[in-house]
């Protein structure tokens, strides 16, 4: 029987539904009854429970295990804040593993037993524990050995709980209302009334309407009722009208899902949705000292798992081989280094600052960005536009200039994001974070274009226009900032169009970025046709990728769990979210007649959370690797983000290595990050070949073979749940993946002596995080330990020679890459 309630996590078996997880709460419907085998564990809170053939409900606690049997009616009962979990095996898995199971009647109560007595619920809980870290896992198959937890898991609880004096099946009843119930589900949109299930089951009107009242412990007209206000609660999620998803969700009119609404939420639909906005864009708070893992609500669960075979062992992960020829004398594709066209330096008055400075010098030494950018150029802190003492406005363009000046300094080139609303212009003074910037619209939209316009002929006098022209100019507000009701978008084609008037004014040249939103699919169609029809069309397509997606978007969906410093959105499944986002923008572009337009990702990194352990790991040198390698040739610029943890969007962190967005730490040393950057500067003019984890270039006699072995975030965390990470051990929280061992022949290569230099980063070396790992994570290092760290960032490094013997012209390369390992050998003929 199917059924809306709670959050599916993980269905394996798509078509034979073999086994799912469900996240319970305290607002799913709590009545019901199912063909399959369920166990359910309390992860957290208190609850209640009651079955069919119990005169009084049992009370629940955090840790509670119990089994509902194949058509047992049960009804639970989650007190507010109270979560659980529940396993569903399907009657085929239960046929093919343990046929025994389905023969008796499976008595699996852990609440009616004191603390002496859990052990056997002990034993069911590692093995409940052990299925779901396994299938979190394995986002990526592996489902034969998550299969065999499960196989574990039955076997226990036949030998254990199975009572063969009762049967788990005793009401036929049951089986023939199920076939009302699936019409129910698959035709909720329509007119139903009890003569259309007289029609489809050949039941009576009057059983089936006694039948659910006796099996649902409701009526026919209340359970079609919650499984429409089921549909209309999802949708809501959306963007479509109130009187649409009353349509959608098979309700005749918006007043009958009002009605519903209030009867089952307390509440009306617009109510609700205004809370989930508000819920969506949260309460902004801080909460420095928060520990990692310390609230995860999955950590309940997890103690009980048996992590033996997640490290070493037989069932640790085994090495994949690929073996890759080579034609050296095939014909090469000159490439651009479009990666390295811009760089994200944070806000511009960061770039006044000396630290921040250095590290820019650095940068632009060791790789050298055509542009840098810059976020903020309107804030307050910028003192552009203010007032005096007696209220008169004031316009400065000091620190304007002086960052610029240094950007050209270190020979880049400036592209300015005109963000974001001075206070004093501003309509309304709403504050996206801790940062004193303003998202609104101008009190006089005038002022506004008079502002922009003064800034950019400013810019213009004093830089000259030919070299004006060379820059970037990115207008006002995200798009995005609508979604979480900041912004409207008549708000923004008005702000947008007054900023877009004030730059072209000064020289028709000047080129224009937007709309840099994240949203694309539900935003870029929509400012195409806005710039269209009002002539504002920008020279560079930009967006943003930080790999989010909203929750409700993906079918193994988790509560997130929010620390109040970024939007509640989740990390997608989708390791290859930049190549389909950038595929699907020019499919856009294509349609709409504008396929020449360059695009740019103005924004990118691996999510939106700003304390992220494993930004400091050497899984940001994978991720790195992997984006620039498999994106760099479709897209005109890659702009990382950013250079320096110090953001200024959430609190400054004590700690060394707490997870910023930088490739540098707060002073000065540099992640593993910003290694792999400086090995992939040394990328060659001309590509040879390219695959899945390899590419190779070619350039000055000498040949370049980067090699990385990315591995995702598992699902847990990838929902922000932390109760796998701690701050010495972050490398538990990817999906199971396999080291690879990479053979590589070159061939077609002349004789004689070649010398190899081969670079790696991997936990071993080329990571300051794991180098302060090592020598014992000291809190606050001092001078001797910070020179270490920062000699330490280097990648490991060996060299040595091979003769090519006449009559011979192939050479091969034999390289092992651990998981989040990246390697670059580097090849030339002595």
């Amino acid at each position: 029987m199917d059924y809306q309630r709670g959050k599916v996590m993980k269905n394996y078996g798509e078509e034979n539904k073999d086994f799912w997880f469900t996240i319970l709460r305290a607002e799913d419907p709590g009545a019901f009854w199912h063909l399959e085998l369920e166990i359910i564990f309390i992860l957290k809170g208190t609850g209640r429970v009651c079955f069919e053939n119990t005169q009084s409900a049992y009370e629940l606690n955090e840790g509670d295990i119990f089994t509902v049997n194949s058509f047992q009616l049960r009804i639970l009962e989650l007190d507010k804040e109270a979560q659980a979990i529940s396993l569903m095996i399907s009657p085929h898995l239960l046929f093919s593993i343990s046929s025994e199971t389905m023969q008796g009647y499976i008595d699996c109560r852990s609440f009616l037993y004191g603390d002496d007595r859990q052990e056997n619920f002990d034993i069911l809980r590692r093995d409940f524990a052990n299925v779901f870290s396994q299938q979190n896992k394995s986002e990526y198959g592996r489902s034969i050995y998550l299969k065999s937890k499960i196989a574990v898991l039955l076997e226990n609880l036949t030998r254990l709980f199975l009572d063969d004096s009762k049967s788990s099946f005793n009401g036929s009843g049951r089986e023939r209302l199920k076939s009302a119930v699936d019409y129910i589900q698959h035709h909720y949109k329509e007119n139903i009334k009890l003569s259309d299930l007289e029609d489809q089951t050949y039941l009576s009107s009057s059983y089936i309407s006694h039948s659910f009242q006796k099996y649902l412990g409701m009526s026919f007209k209340t359970y079609l009722t919650q499984i429409r206000l089921a549909q209309a609660t999802l949708l809501l999620h959306g963007d479509r009208t109130i009187t649409e998803v009353a349509s959608e969700s098979g309700f005749s009119t918006i007043n009958s899902l009002i009605k519903a609404f209030n009867q089952y939420k307390g509440m009306s639909p617009g109510e609700y949705r205004r809370r989930l906005k508000k819920e969506g864009r949260g309460d902004i708070h801080f909460d420095n000292g928060a520990e990692y893992g310390i609230s995860d609500v999955f950590s309940t669960l997890m103690r009980y798992a048996d992590d033996s075979d997640t490290h070493t062992g037989e069932n640790s992960p085994q090495e994949t081989v690929l073996a890759v020829s080579v034609d050296m004398n095939s014909k090469k594709q000159r490439l651009s280094m479009h990666w390295k066209r811009l760089i994200n330096a944070g806000y511009s008055k960061n770039l006044v600052n000396g630290t921040l400075q250095e590290e820019i010098r650095r940068i632009q030494l060791d790789i050298g960005f055509e542009y840098i950018r810059c976020k903020g150029i309107l804030d307050d802190d910028m003192c552009l536009y203010r007032k005096d003492l007696i209220g008169n406005p004031v316009v400065n363009y000091h620190y304007i200039d002086e960052v610029i000046d240094f950007i050209l300094s270190v020979h880049a080139k400036p592209m300015l994001e005109l963000s974001h609303m001075p206070s004093i212009m501003a309509k309304h003074k709403t504050m996206l974070s801790m940062r004193s910037l303003i998202i609104s619209i101008p009190e006089d939209m005038d002022l506004w274009e008079t502002l922009i316009y003064n800034l950019v002929s400013h810019l213009n006098q004093r830089y000259g226009t030919a070299n004006v022209k060379k820059w970037l100019f990115s207008l006002w507000a995200l798009l995005d900032y609508e979604n979480l009701n900041y912004i409207t978008m008549e708000e923004y084609s008005l702000t947008y169009q007054a900023a877009y008037r004030a730059v072209k004014s000064v020289c028709s040249d000047f080129l224009i970025c937007g709309p840099g939103c994240e949203n694309y699919k539900k935003y870029l169609p929509w400012y195409i046709k806005m710039c269209r029809e009002n002539h504002c069309m920008p020279d560079v397509l930009t967006f943003r990728s930080f790999a989010t997606v909203a929750p409700e978007e993906e079918k193994d969906e988790l509560k997130l769990w929010g620390n109040g410093e970024s939007l509640f959105m989740s990390v997608s499944d989708d390791e290859d979210i930049l190549f389909h986002s950038v595929q699907n923008i020019r499919r856009i572009l294509k349609q709409e007649h504008l396929e020449n337009m360059p695009v740019i990702v103005e924004e990118w990194s691996n999510n939106i959370w700003q304390k992220d352990y494993c930004n400091d790991t050497c899984y940001k040198s994978a991720f790195i690797f992997k984006g620039i390698l498999e994106n760099n040739e479709h897209l005109n610029g890659i702009g990382y983000f950013s250079i320096n943890d110090r953001l200024e969007e959430a609190p400054p962190s004590g700690e060394l290595y707490h997870g910023g967005f930088g490739l540098f730490t707060r002073n000065n040393i540099p992640k593993s990050g910003y290694s792999a950057m400086k090995l992939l500067s040394q990328m060659g003019e001309y590509l040879i070949q390219k695959g899945k984890g390899y590419y190779i270039t070619e350039s000055d006699h000498e040949i370049q073979v980067f090699l990385y072995n990315y591995c995702h975030y598992d699902m847990l965390y990838r929902y922000r749940h932390t109760v796998n990470m701690s701050k010495t051990d972050r490398y538990q929280v990817f999906n199971r993946k396999d080291s690879c061992v990479i053979n590589i022949q070159l061939d077609h290569m002349d004789p004689g002596t070649y010398v190899f230099k081969h670079y790696s980063i991997s936990p071993a070396g080329g990571s300051s995080y794991d180098a302060w790992i090592q020598m014992g994570a000291p809190d606050t290092p001092d001078s001797e330990e910070l020179l270490l760290l920062n000699n330490l960032s280097q990648p490991s490094y060996k060299t040595w020679q091979t003769e090519l013997l006449p009559g011979k012209s192939s050479l091969n390369i034999k390289a092992g890459l651990l998981p989040h390992e990246v390697q670059l050998f580097k090849i030339f003929k002595k």
